[in-house]
């Protein structure tokens, strides 16, 4: 009778983690804690460790939906090895599928300051060029500080999104060259 009982919360906790899987990816960590919050951690570290024998609950995969969703969405990669870090993903898994020398994120980065660019009009004017040939050099030196503070502002943001310097001064040289 009690191992029946125990099957059954066995089950419960198995079931819930299922659940929780079919509605995004999780990793072992988040899951656990999840599920560590209605049920006993022993159930929990079973139920966990049934889902990841049976190709459920993968690390590694939910590093890739992570790193896909947030590169999506604009982020460089040290934010997103801090995220997956917080998440529990060990250094060696993010290590594997998060390489910050591969090229791409210079045109993240990019893509990134583009967009940026487009929804914010005070930062859009300043890399407007000057549309009248006979601007004086006061209004010439002005666009330039304007200009420079643009780039500041837009280094800043790409810098806070988790790209590094050396790809923001790559990507912003690409793009705004003549400044």
């Amino acid at each position: 009778m009690q191992q029946a009982a125990a099957k059954q919360d066995a089950a419960r906790v198995y079931n819930a983690g299922l659940n929780l899987l079919a509605r995004r990816e999780h990793s072992s960590k988040e899951l656990k804690q999840k599920l560590g919050r209605r049920f006993a951690d022993a159930l929990v570290d079973e139920a966990c460790a049934g889902l990841e024998h049976n190709g459920l609950l993968s690390d590694e995969r939910f590093a890739e939906a992570v790193i896909h969703s947030r590169t999506a969405k604009g982020y460089g990669p040290r934010h997103i090895a801090q995220e997956l870090s917080q998440k529990g993903v060990a250094k060696e898994v993010i290590k594997e599928f998060l390489d910050e020398r591969d090229a791409h994120w210079v045109g993240h980065a990019r893509d990134a300051a583009l967009k940026k660019l487009r929804t914010t009009s005070r930062l859009a004017e300043a890399f407007r060029d000057l549309q009248n040939d006979a601007a004086s050099a006061e209004e010439v030196r002005e666009h330039q500080q304007q200009m420079t503070l643009a780039r500041q502002k837009l280094s800043a943001f790409l810098g806070r999104r988790g790209f590094s310097s050396e790809m923001v001064r790559a990507a912003l040289a690409e793009e705004f060259s003549s400044s």
